[in-house]
């Protein structure tokens, strides 16, 4: 059940991901997703890499959700890629996002230390 329960709640944060990064920043959006600090201006960019880490979750997820023993790779790299992505586009409303994705990578890192 708690393999279920976490498997979901991986999944839903990429699918998450996707959407924040996918659909355009509106006036009253929190942050504009197209518009990195770093980057500057690169909406492209911005959706195919919210895309590609949406992706690295939603297979972390699924790996999780069924024992597979490759999940802590795929949680390593989803966590690091979501965290990179969320860093290069910073705004405090991703604050959480950004804890999530930290927290996915720290327990790829401590399953593949216990295995």
């Amino acid at each position: 059940m708690l393999a279920l329960t976490l498997g979901a709640l991986i999944v839903v944060h990429g699918l998450i991901t996707a959407a924040i990064w996918a659909l355009p920043a509106g006036e009253e959006a929190p942050f504009d997703p197209a518009h990195s600090w770093l980057l500057g201006d690169v909406r492209g960019v911005s959706v195919v890499l919210g895309f590609l880490v949406a992706l690295a979750f939603v297979a972390t997820g699924v790996g999780v959700f069924g024992h597979l023993a490759w999940w802590p790779s795929s949680a390593i790299v989803a966590g690091f890629a979501g965290a990179v992505l969320m860093i290069l586009w910073f705004d405090p409303w991703l604050s959480l996002g950004l804890g999530i994705s930290v927290a996915v990578f720290v327990a790829g890192v401590s399953a593949l230390a216990h295995s």
